[in-house]
């Protein structure tokens, strides 16, 4: 598999994971830059489900797909962001996400890592 680029939506396994982490086959949107994600080996998602986590929900961390074309359904949790070997897990792309939903899904990332 060639490396994912932002915008990505792959499927890939997320286990193992703990806690409140989610687990599990599930889809996913790449947000970091296809040559972070070529040089590490790594790349940057952020989980997509079909749970409606109702404090991700309430503070604008939940982005919903509907409507926005995609065939991937669910939402996709922006607060849940984290950094997963693609090759290891196996993982593949399935459809790439519109411009303006990933930029949503970067100023939520954003308005975290500025959060003081």
């Amino acid at each position: 598999m060639k490396p994912p680029d932002r915008g990505d939506i792959l499927h890939l396994q997320f286990d193992p994971a703990s806690g409140r982490e989610m687990q599990g086959p599930h889809f996913c949107l790449v947000v970091s830059p296809k040559s972070f994600n070529q040089r590490f080996q790594l790349a940057l998602v952020c989980p997509i489900s079909g749970g409606m986590a109702a404090v991700a929900r309430d503070s604008g961390f939940l982005i919903p797909l509907s409507g926005s074309g995609l065939r991937t359904d669910g939402s996709i949790h922006a607060h849940q962001v984290k950094s997963l070997d693609w090759k290891a897990r196996k993982a593949s792309v399935v459809e790439r996400a519109p411009p303006h939903l990933v930029s949503q899904v970067l100023e939520c990332l954003i308005s975290v890592l500025e959060d003081d």
